[in-house]
Order: structure tokens, then C-alpha cells, then sequence
């Protein structure tokens, strides 16, 4: 597959405006982004790239100054551009640690996941990820069984698997996104994880203990009302994939689907809310 990288540089260059910039992308079928203090990169086939799109985007947020130059990038390059600009490992106190295949000297921690990143979302350094692994390593995950909405590149389910969870699913419409999650449980020996392409209505009768879900704040909206009927009674959803000015939206339309929210976290600008089933 050959993808086309857009670098998109913007003044003034702050965490809110690149995000607003993505989700504008990401509508006009980008699939991956990353950011490495110079430019935003975004990625998208090369056949479903249209300078007019990204002209149009650029007229729109005339409030951000934006400048942007694309070219193509073979899909076996992906790695080395993570590798030199963005993905760097992360570790959470002595718990977790997240890397790719290609990090050295690396520290002791009681999880490791391995992640090889390739055009899917989820790697942890986006604080929407990062803020739903730190909910992991706090709940008793053992003996649960887990939904993970949105998966990406698996790292949620993963965790979970090591955590101890049964019955655990991850869900994504991205079909890159199920193949580059179903090598990444290969990679950390997490075999009891099913994988399926689809979007939420292809859950049919099945029922969870616990439901992640980290996409756009319309999404986890439009979601939970679907997602509360498969929650078992005293079970959590942890969302994310907002800004903390929108979270008190996602709280209402929790609440009126039924759920209690229970707790509220944020991370440059970001949140993270839980809620439970009664």
C-alpha cells in the first residue's frame, strides 16, 4: 500500500489546534496522525488523496494559520518515521511500560506491551490513551470480561489480558487497524482476544463487565445509549476522545441513557470519563 504523509505546519502551533485540525481531517478520511514539534503529520491512501479536501479544511480554519506540503510513503517506511519522529516508549511508575520493537534499554516494569505502530491510533502517547491505561492499571480487571470500542493498535484489550480479563473483544472499522491489533496480541502473547471489523452494531446479544471506548466526542454520544444495553448491571465504561470543555456533553448523554458517572480525569485538555451501571 502506498500512503501520502501531508505535514501541516500551524501558527500558533498549540495541542488545541492540532486537534481540531485532525478531526477536520479525519473526516475527509485520514486515518493516522503525529505530531514530532514541527509539523503535524497526516496520513491517508494515496488514492483517496485530495489536495482540494485539505485546501477547503485550510480555508475553513482561517482563524489557524496553516501551511502544508504532502508526498507519498510506502507502507514499509512507516516504521522509520515513527521510529525518528514521534513514537517513544512510555512508562507508567513501575507498572507498564509501552514500546516498539525497535526501542533499546529499556526499564523493568511489571507489564510490557509491545506495540509496532503502523497506520492505526493508539500507542499511549496521545493523552486520551494514556489517561484510559492509567484507569486500567487501577481497576480489577481479573475475571472480567472487556469490550474494546475503537481498538486501534489492541493496547486497552492487551492490558487487559494481562490484567487478567476473560472474555475480551476488540472492535474496529478500520480493517488496518484489526490486522495491525490482531499481529500486536501475536506480538504479546495475548491469544485470547477476538478481533472483528465493524462498528458498534455488530455486537448483536453480547454482554460485558467492562467497555472501552476512545474515539470523537459524537461518537461516545451517539454510543453509549447502545452501549449501556450491553453492559452487565454494575459494570464500567471508560470514555475518552474529548476535550475537557466538551466532557460535561458525554456526562449528559450518559446519564440519560441510564448511567452514573462516577469519576472525571483530565490530561492537557483532555478527559476521561467513567460511568457505571446500576
Amino acid at each position: 500500500m502506498e500512503y501520502t504523509e501531508v505535514q501541516l505546519t500551524i501558527n500558533p502551533d498549540t495541542e488545541g489546534n492540532r486537534d481540531i485540525i485532525a478531526a477536520e481531517l479525519s473526516n475527509n478520511g485520514f486515518e493516522s496522525f503525529m505530531y514530532n514539534n514541527k509539523y503535524l503529520g497526516a496520513y491517508i491512501l494515496t488514492d483517496k488523496y485530495n489536495v482540494e479536501d485539505v485546501n477547503f479544511i485550510v480555508e475553513k480554519l482561517s482563524f489557524i494559520e496553516i501551511s502544508f506540503f504532502a508526498e507519498t510513503i510506502e507502507d514499509q517506511k512507516w516504521n522509520t518515521t515513527w521510529t525518528d519522529n514521534y513514537f517513544k516508549p512510555i512508562v507508567f511508575g513501575e507498572e507498564l511500560l509501552v514500546h516498539a520493537s525497535f526501542h533499546k534499554d529499556l526499564p523493568q516494569t511489571k507489564y510490557k506491551i509491545e506495540v509496532d505502530p503502523k497506520m492505526a491510533f493508539g500507542t499511549g502517547n496521545h493523552g486520551t490513551t494514556y489517561m484510559i491505561l492509567e484507569e486500567i492499571l487501577e481497576t480489577n480487571i481479573s475475571g472480567k470480561s472487556v469490550l474494546d470500542m475503537g481498538t486501534g493498535t489492541g493496547i486497552l484489550a492487551i492490558l487487559s489480558k494481562m490484567k487478567g480479563s476473560t472474555y475480551t473483544l476488540a472492535v474496529d472499522n478500520d480493517p488496518d487497524a484489526c490486522i495491525n491489533t490482531s499481529e500486536n496480541i501475536i506480538i504479546n502473547n495475548t491469544p485470547d482476544i477476538d478481533v472483528k471489523e465493524g462498528d458498534i452494531n455488530i455486537l448483536e446479544e453480547e454482554m460485558f463487565d467492562i467497555i472501552y471506548e476512545n474515539i470523537w466526542k459524537n461518537t461516545v454520544k451517539a454510543d453509549l445509549p447502545i452501549l449501556e444495553k450491553h453492559l452487565n448491571p454494575g459494570g464500567i465504561i471508560i470514555t475518552s476522545g474529548f476535550y475537557a470543555k466538551e466532557a460535561h456533553e458525554v456526562i449528559e448523554a450518559g446519564t440519560n441513557a441510564g448511567l452514573k458517572h462516577i469519576s472525571i480525569n483530565e490530561n492537557n485538555e483532555w478527559a476521561v470519563v467513567v460511568f457505571k451501571k446500576q
